[in-house]
């Protein structure tokens, strides 16, 4: 609304400007005819004076005419015998055969009048307009310099209570449609959501009022039928499941029944049941304590970290807060971490928001700082710096990019160098981040079973690493790659998808 105020606004000060301007075109060509008609009328030639007094009346009583000059003689021989303005430049007598200037503005309106459009020093515009004249015995060119655009206050005026009216009109318009949408829209929409609110807390007998019948109570019926569905099918459940209690109660005198005929057999089977079940719990148990243990491990390694520098520092440092603060961090994630797994397990949504791709490294590589030091790994990062917002769950990336660093600790024993690389990708829809370091590289052997579940070329590893790092990336909709390079050393290259155009399914 404000950009059809603006533009109504200027096209009206356009045509009104546009209008004004033809009509004191028009009218200074009918004062420059009348001058001359004047002029042969009354044989001004003969008489400078009265000529010079007429021309005078008429530049002070139309403040538009800047100049008049008045010329006597034929074509070839002309001379100025009266101006308004005598000290400035001469307006040239203009005909037919006048050549146009550079604006192409040259018109003849009425016959024996020649207009020509000029700009000058001053930035302005003005219109010379010419006529011969035309006696019994003398002959000679009346041209008048009339300004053409000027600030007019009618003009100004008339803009602004065009504007003034519109701008009204529209925040009528506009409170009219807002108390529309509050009235029609907002409140029975807001009667439906605290609806949903309730059944969703359990309460079954919750219905949304019907106000009207249009779309949005459409959808309240609608909600109210649903309701009375799921009543039903609750009290239902209620029946079964008395039922079920019935039948299961008849079932266990059943059972205790055939328990008493069966009791040797069952013992024996009871016992090779209980072997087998504690085979399986414990294999179980060995693949949970070794995720719980590759899970908890990373944020453990920069706790020792933090202590090592905090073990050399005395007791009042004041910087001692700060790395306790960072520990207390580190223990939360480890809690978080192991709730993480738990919801793995039961194959839970992740829960994916819009994070800060170059924010999430920053904060990893101050958090690895004192571990890269005591390994004497320098890193760097090249950051995109307008790279959008990802799609992503910021505890389960970050420990992707531990489980990518610390492989690049555990491969570089004697120093070396880790550079992170985030990019917007090719299309435009993917972030992409590089992670390589200069390292002995990873076999090609190695490659196929890279992401197998204990699998893993390290003495001391269980394998569960990139396995987990690579499920994390596929529950982000995002892939985890190893790439390739041609200087020594690992390249992995993550993808994730941009937040404003991810689909969650």
């Amino acid at each position: 609304m404000a950009l059809v105020l603006a533009l109504s606004g200027y096209l009206h000060g356009l045509i009104t400007q546009t209008l004004i301007e033809e009509d004191r075109y028009n009218a200074a060509i009918t004062e420059t005819v009348a001058i001359a008609e004047r002029i042969a009328a009354q044989q001004l030639f003969s008489d400078i004076a009265a000529l010079q007094r007429d021309i005078q009346l008429v530049a002070n009583d139309r403040r538009d005419f800047a100049q008049i000059d008045v010329y006597h003689g034929s074509s070839n021989d002309l001379h100025l015998v009266a101006s308004t303005a005598p000290g400035a430049s001469r307006l040239p007598p203009m005909d037919e055969h006048t050549p146009d200037n550079d604006l192409r503005e040259m018109e003849q309106p009425v016959p024996g009048v020649v207009t020509m459009e000029i700009r000058r020093a001053d930035g302005r515009r003005y219109w010379v307009i010419s006529m011969a004249i035309e006696q019994r015995g003398a002959s000679g060119y009346v041209t008048s310099l009339v300004l053409k655009n000027s600030n007019s206050p009618f003009v100004n005026g008339v803009q602004f209570q065009h504007n003034l009216v519109l701008g009204g009109a529209i925040a009528v318009c506009v409170a009219l449609i807002w108390w529309l949408f509050v009235r029609f829209f907002r409140h029975p929409a807001r009667d439906i959501v605290q609806a949903m609110s309730l059944a969703r807390n359990g309460n079954f007998a919750a219905r949304a009022e019907v106000r009207r019948d249009d779309e949005l109570g459409e959808i309240a019926s609608g909600f109210n039928v649903m309701m009375d569905d799921l009543s039903a099918r609750d009290r239902e459940r209620e029946t079964l499941l008395t039922k079920i209690g019935g039948f299961n109660e008849e079932l266990r005198r059943e059972v205790q029944r055939a328990t008493s005929e069966l009791r040797t057999l069952n013992e024996q089977l009871l016992q090779s049941q209980q072997r087998l079940g504690r085979a399986e719990r414990l294999a179980a148990m060995g693949q949970v304590a070794a995720s719980l243990a590759h899970e908890i491990g990373t944020p453990l390694n920069s706790i020792a970290g933090h202590l090592q520098l905090l073990a050399r520092r005395l007791r009042t440092d004041a910087d001692a807060h700060r790395r306790l603060g960072i520990i207390d961090r580190q223990v939360d994630l480890i809690v978080r971490r192991v709730r993480a797994l738990l919801r793995r397990t039961h194959k839970g949504p992740a829960l994916l928001q819009p994070t800060d791709l170059n924010a999430l490294v920053g904060e990893i590589l101050r958090l690895v700082a004192p571990t890269l030091d005591a390994h004497a790994i320098s890193v760097s990062a090249i950051l995109h710096p307008a790279l959008p917002p990802v799609l992503a769950d910021g505890d389960s990336l970050q420990q992707v990019f531990l489980n990518l660093i610390n492989n690049s600790v555990d491969a570089m024993p004697s120093g070396g160098s880790i550079t992170i690389e985030t990019q917007l990708g090719a299309q435009g829809t993917l972030a992409e981040v590089t992670v390589r370091d200069t390292g002995p590289g990873i076999a090609p052997e190695a490659r196929e079973h890279l992401f197998d579940p204990m699998w893993t070329t390290k003495p001391a590893g269980g394998g569960f690493g990139l396995a987990i790092a690579r499920g994390i990336m596929t529950d982000h909709g995002g892939e985890l790659e190893v790439g390739t390079s041609s200087t020594p050393g690992a390249v992995f290259r993550l993808c994730l998808p941009l937040a404003e155009r991810a689909v969650t399914a």
